[in-house]
């Protein structure tokens, strides 16, 4: 039983493969039944013009069957090509989703371990900027230190707060991103 149903996979296979094969055992096997019966009347002498048209008249529609087997074959073959480039298509963007995702959490853990420290530097600078009011030069670097110890916040916050992702349709098909999306 194994041994007949491997023969068929492997022969369904072949025929899947090669549908030219299968359409023309199709078509010479109805030739050559159709000869035998266009012999045996031509040796019992019964034979005239209807009887030959009427002997080979399906050749010609097992032509047209054979080519609409190789076409539709074909066709399926086609679209199980398509629908796999699709899959894979749709298997990496969940893969890039995970991925932002991944980073999101990250960057979420790494933004509570900086603004610790940034906070402390915040604190220090607006403390010291509070008694360097008589130097102005002094004020001023303190000021510039604030406001980028501001801009590093405010970046990750802003990075670690878009933790949706949106997907979006580019020449090369859709693209998982980072999006604004809360």
């Amino acid at each position: 039983m194994s041994f007949l149903r491997e023969f068929i996979m492997k022969a369904r296979d072949f025929f899947v493969a090669y549908p030219a094969v299968l359409s023309g055992y199709i078509i010479y096997m109805y030739f050559f039944f159709s000869t035998l019966d266009f012999y045996q009347d031509f040796k019992r002498h019964t034979l005239d013009a209807f009887d030959i048209y009427k002997s080979f008249d399906a050749l010609l529609w097992m032509w047209l069957l054979a080519l609409a087997l190789v076409k539709i074959i074909q066709f399926r073959d086609k679209l199980h090509k398509e629908q796999k480039v699709r899959m894979d298509h749709e298997k990496l963007v969940e893969m890039q989703k995970s991925h932002l995702e991944a980073m999101h959490q990250i960057t979420r853990a790494l933004q509570h371990q900086i603004n610790n420290p940034l906070t402390i530097v915040y604190a220090y600078t607006q403390k010291s900027q509070r008694k360097a009011k008589d130097d102005p030069e002094l004020s001023a670097w303190l000021s510039e230190v604030r406001t980028g110890a501001e801009r590093i916040s405010a970046a990750l916050k802003d990075y670690a707060e878009s933790n949706k992702y949106s997907t979006v349709e580019t020449p090369v098909g859709k693209m998982a991103t980072p999006g604004d999306v809360r």
